[in-house]
């Protein structure tokens, strides 16, 4: 799958007195990202020297300090089109009865997440650490776009000084989709643009964001059983008088019965339950984040600039899709450790396929276990 883009990828940089190439910068980064120890760019230089990292790399070191260089100046959006060729390649999404399974394969779920670097990275986020006026830590942001049935991310941005969420969010709307995301991104900026690209959207709004009521609802028996609270057609203030009418649903947080959310949505032919149901599905990249962070190891970036953190990025979403398409399912922390192994040459992929199988048989009859218990406490 790979070896197209490495040729392709030799050419771009391709000079005489150059050792280290694009296609090897690739594959060092790659043997990282399955490689948990490998950490940083001196651990991947000592890596380097091993006979299993020389069959693979065509070299006899990687230097830190060229490595380095090597991600300041090799372009990360070369590898636009192995994404895009990896992401052609996975299996066709399950086929999905019902309307909520027609909403799911629209879903696009969209936030945003800090990842550390070093202090002296001047183009960087910058954040106060609690209780210590005088130091600033440095962080960049990951803007995240992912498929919520594939769970593949779609559009990503790295982003420092000067780019809020919200401006990325709408640097990339696409007609058809639905996009879900929590309040810390919502915006009437935001919201326009998706209804001038004829986008839809399942939003959360603040507690104090105020709307005009143009009408109620009435709620059937099954919104009531899901916890909806109110269904009405409404006018966002600040809009103007010809502000467009959307829709306000208010339902009881599943997961803490105190908390009520409001969602903002322009589907005005979609169950109100539904619609909870469908901005649930959110939390799935929180998770992702928290899977590249903790089992991923992607916590903090080796690379100072923002074309070396944007490709260490890319690299993860490659690792993501290889891990996809050779074990047939969603990226979880499982699949990630198994395929550790296999690179690392501890196991085989036909001996962890099996290994996998059976814990997604065990999580699916978990998923099924809870789903009845929640079934038998609504009716209730």
């Amino acid at each position: 799958m790979l070896a197209r883009h490495r040729r392709r990828l030799r050419k771009a940089y391709s000079h005489g007195n150059r050792m280290l190439l694009m296609d090897s910068v690739l594959t060092a980064h790659l043997l990282a990202f399955y490689n948990p120890v490998l950490r940083s760019l001196r651990t991947i230089e000592d890596f380097s020297q091993t006979e299993e990292a020389k069959a693979e790399l065509d070299l006899d070191r990687i230097c830190r300090s060229t490595l380095s260089d090597a991600n300041q100046v090799m372009d990360a959006s070369l590898l636009e089109a192995l994404i895009e060729d990896l992401r052609a390649r996975l299996p066709e999404l399950p086929r999905l009865d019902g309307k909520l399974g027609q909403l799911l394969k629209r879903l696009r779920l969209v936030d945003g997440s800090y990842f550390a670097v070093s202090a002296n990275v001047q183009w960087a986020l910058r954040r106060r650490k609690a209780g210590d006026a005088r130091r600033d830590d440095r962080f960049v942001r990951l803007d995240l776009q992912m498929c919520c049935l594939s769970g593949v991310p779609e559009c990503v941005e790295i982003n420092g000084w000067g780019t809020s969420e919200v401006a990325a969010a709408c640097r990339n709307v696409e007609p058809g989709v639905i996009y879900v995301a929590d309040r810390g991104i919502y915006s009437l900026t935001w919201l326009q643009t998706m209804l001038q690209h004829w986008a839809d959207f399942v939003l959360r709004i603040k507690t104090s964001q105020k709307v005009g009521v143009i009408r109620e609802n009435p709620l059937a028996d099954a919104d009531v059983a899901a916890g909806v609270l109110s269904d009405r057609i409404v006018v966002l203030e600040g809009a103007g008088d010809t502000g467009p009418e959307l829709r306000e649903v208010r339902i009881v947080d599943a997961s803490n019965p105190q908390k009520v959310l409001r969602l903002l949505t322009n589907l005005m032919d979609v169950e109100a339950h539904l619609l909870g149901e469908v901005y649930r599905h959110r939390w799935q990249i929180e998770l992702f984040f928290r899977w590249l962070k903790v089992h991923a190891n992607f916590e903090h970036l080796i690379s100072e600039s923002r074309n070396g953190v944007l490709l260490s990025f890319y690299v993860a979403v490659i690792g993501v899709l290889l891990l996809y398409l050779h074990s047939g399912r969603k990226p979880s922390k499982y699949a990630y450790s198994m395929l550790c192994l296999v690179a690392s040459g501890s196991a085989t992929l036909q001996e962890i396929i099996p290994i996998l199988e059976r814990r997604e048989r065990e999580r699916e009859l978990d998923r099924q276990r809870l789903a009845r218990k929640k079934a038998e406490k609504t009716g209730k």
